[in-house]
């Protein structure tokens, strides 16, 4: 009984960016969990890949590239799925990313286009997806912010603020969408290992500094996601709703 309740079979997903890192690590997850999943990235091939690695778990999968900053594209992307699934059970809005800097040299069109990557790819994909589920009372959107959305960083002013965005978006949909069963959660990761931080974590002094933050003493992967997903896109949480899960080794708690 209580495995059932985090089973996913026939429910269809969509995650944004998930052509690498967290994306595909996730998209996997669920569709390992039962789910068919539609995954998308600005690049085609990087979802073709993610998209060859689900179908090898027996469920459905389709790699689409668009641009979920721009209204047109995911109003497209969104009439495609319907017409091969005829729904989306879930949504993870997963698109993000970082550009830092000391705030009085960051400029006004890198601070744009960090709202514009972080936050309004999650405006944008939740209110065109978000129309469906209302109209058919039921459905899970999982947004991917930082635990940086709730703590400052020297250096990150611009990412804190979409982040922190990200955040008080779930929270208000959750409270205006409860009434349709729809649970609204974010997933909030410290540091992780992925594509993008690989640079970064090359240099020990670095990865040491961080490492020296987070009480479980360890970068995070990919797959420390794969859990939580799966239980915030499952029946299991469907009590649960406005939440921000950190997964950051214990960094928040402190």
């Amino acid at each position: 009984m209580c495995i059932e309740l985090f089973s996913l079979r026939d429910k269809v997903a969509l995650v944004t960016g998930a052509g690498k890192g967290l994306g595909r690590s996730m998209a996997t997850a669920l569709a390992e969990s039962g789910a068919h999943v539609v995954v998308v990235s600005r690049t085609l091939p990087d979802v073709e890949s993610t998209a060859k690695e689900i179908q090898d778990n027996g469920v459905k999968s389709i790699p689409l590239a668009a641009d979920v900053t721009q209204k047109e594209d995911v109003i497209r992307m969104v009439e495609k799925i319907l017409r091969e699934f005829q729904t989306i059970d879930i949504l993870v809005n997963n698109v993000g990313t970082f550009m830092g800097g000391p705030f009085l040299d960051f400029s006004e069109e890198d601070w744009r286009k960090m709202l514009e990557i972080n936050l309004t790819s999650t405006y944008l994909c939740s209110k065109v997806v978000g129309k469906h589920m209302v109209e058919r009372q039921r459905g899970k959107i999982i947004n991917v912010s930082s635990a940086l959305g709730i703590f400052g960083a020297a250096g990150s002013s611009a990412y804190c603020v979409s982040k922190g965005g990200v955040i008080q978006l779930t929270k208000a949909l959750a409270v205006e969408w409860a009434k349709y069963n729809i649970n609204v959660n974010s997933i909030a990761p410290y540091s992780m290992e992925t594509e993008k931080t690989q640079a970064m974590l090359k240099d020990e002094k670095v990865k040491n500094a961080i490492i020296s933050k987070i009480p479980l003493k360890r970068i995070g992967q990919p797959e420390d996601l794969s859990g939580v997903v799966v239980f915030l896109a499952s029946k299991a949480s469907d009590y649960i709703t406005g939440q921000v899960l950190c997964v950051d080794g214990g960094f928040s708690a402190q």
